[in-house]
């Protein structure tokens, strides 16, 4: 890129609409070891452009998920090394993992691309910031339209992922007025699938279309994408992690089901316990509504996903890291899935009164309808 595209790129940068996005908050770069498995360019230029598209993303800029990971890992200082991108205690791919939520690789035909994107590379917001803002804008202005961007709409994975039918991946649902069984039996399809990666059972090369797993088949089975190119395409350094990649996209949708934004949650109960084997807590609330993200107004839900909200949560008796912490020890004993499933089952428990998905009242935009 000479310097005049430069100019005009970063010009163009800075005309594009804030666009929010969902769930905690992640940092804008990662660590040196998750770039380098991810196979991640840090130039001079393309660090100032991540820089400057996130000036206007509610989104990257607090290492929130980082931060939570790290906790489950064992850290105990302050956010300040918690939440570090140079000191941490979860693996690098897991990190990864967890990023992929947010940030899946994709890539789109040329006619999609047009002149902003680089469509013979893999796109993520690391790697092709501008172009990933102006796909997110188009895909928020068409989700406020009412379109629906789900497996057969062509749509690229990030339109999918944060404004279409994968936003279970976020514990949300896909469109206001999804049923609240829906969004969590898609829950807990994607925790079955993870976890059956995680322990190797689903391997790194399985076609995603003999995956018999209901949600993966819908979401997927018209492709012929393998495990492989859903979480680590254009990174082959993350390749030989895949189980750790998968665990890291799980741990990311248990953290966004405690975020306000995502969830409406009651009170954890003292008197009923999640347990995996006779490991155990304090079941976690039980849900009242799964969010829908589309019609929601950006600003209030990037407040519940901040830093703050995150340690306010801290406070309570069932919080997202002793969860994580229950999972992590499962993962280390490569658990079967029939042991951990009644844990899921409790963690994703529904209340009598579970409403279908909204933007939820403190949470939905005036420009929604």
């Amino acid at each position: 890129m000479n310097s005049l595209n430069r100019v005009v790129s970063f010009a163009l940068l800075l005309t594009v609409l804030c666009s929010p996005a969902s769930a905690f908050k992640l940092s804008p770069e990662g660590t040196d070891e998750e770039r380098k498995l991810s196979g991640i360019d840090r130039s001079w230029w393309r660090s100032a452009e991540v820089r400057g598209a996130n000036l206007f993303l509610n989104h990257f800029n607090e290492p929130v998920h980082e931060e939570i990971t790290n906790r489950i890992y064992g850290c105990e200082g302050g956010s300040d090394l918690c939440g570090g991108m140079r000191v941490t205690r979860a693996p690098a791919p897991v990190l990864a993992g967890v990023r992929w939520n947010d940030d899946p690789p994709f890539r789109v035909n040329p006619n999609v691309a047009k002149s902003t994107c680089k469509s013979s590379q893999t796109i993520r917001f690391q790697t092709q910031p501008l172009c990933w803002l102006f796909l997110f804008r188009d895909a928020h202005t068409r989700a406020l339209a009412g379109d629906q961007m789900d497996a057969k709409s062509g749509v690229a994975l990030l339109y999918r992922t944060h404004f279409g039918d994968l936003q279970f991946l976020h514990a949300m649902g896909a469109y206001e007025g999804e049923p609240a069984e829906r969004t969590r039996q898609n829950v807990l399809d994607w925790a079955k699938f993870t976890w059956s990666v995680a322990i190797g059972e689903v391997k790194i090369g399985t076609l995603l279309n003999t995956v018999e797993i209901p949600a993966i088949q819908e979401s997927f089975g018209y492709t012929a994408w393998s495990v492989q190119d859903l979480w680590t395409l254009g990174s082959p350094g993350l390749r030989r992690h895949i189980r750790d990649v998968a665990f890291g996209s799980l741990l990311h949708l248990v953290q966004d089901s405690f975020a306000d934004g995502h969830v409406e949650r009651a009170s954890s109960d003292p008197g009923q316990r999640c347990k995996i084997g006779e490991e155990g807590m304090e079941a976690p609330g039980r849900i009242r509504e799964f969010h829908a993200y589309n019609l929601q107004d950006g600003d209030s839900h990037a407040s519940a996903d901040s830093l703050r909200a995150f340690m306010l949560h801290l406070q309570e008796e069932a919080d997202v890291v002793r969860v994580g912490e229950l999972l992590l020890h499962a993962y280390e004993s490569q658990e079967q899935w029939a042991n951990v499933e009644p844990f899921f089952q409790c963690a994703f428990a529904l209340s009598s009164d579970a409403r279908p998905a909204s933007a939820g009242e403190a949470f939905r935009s005036s420009r929604g309808h």
